[in-house]
């Protein structure tokens, strides 16, 4: 029995831990570059907290604009199979090792 219990606790916190850190995605076109990087923290059993930061610059006539800053927070619920959902906009996120798929924006984990 406490070969179960500690299996299921061990597996619990993997499970929580395979998603939470943080991921990266660099954009760059001819009119904008920018970087996207999202902070995954643990809520609660069911949630995560998302933070995303997002800087971006427009190029125009070759030159770029200042820097422009966003940041969003929202929640993720675990809906389930391994499957993640965020409650502000309603993007699915799907983890897979090193990789996070939000919406269809692909980030790579670096923490």
């Amino acid at each position: 029995m406490k070969n179960i219990l500690l299996f299921l606790l061990v597996a619990g916190c993997s499970q929580t831990g395979s998603i939470t850190g943080i991921y990266v995605k660099h954009v760059e076109s001819e009119y904008t570059i920018g970087e996207d990087t999202v902070f995954i923290s643990t809520a609660n059993n069911t949630q995560f907290v998302l933070e995303r930061h997002t800087w971006y610059q427009r190029i125009k006539n070759g030159k770029l604009s200042d820097k422009q800053m966003k940041i969003q927070h929202s929640l993720i619920d675990n809906i389930g199979n391994n499957k993640y959902q965020d409650t502000k906009t309603g993007a699915s996120l799907v983890f897979n090792k090193q990789e996070l798929l939000l919406g269809t924006a692909e980030y790579q984990k670096i923490q």
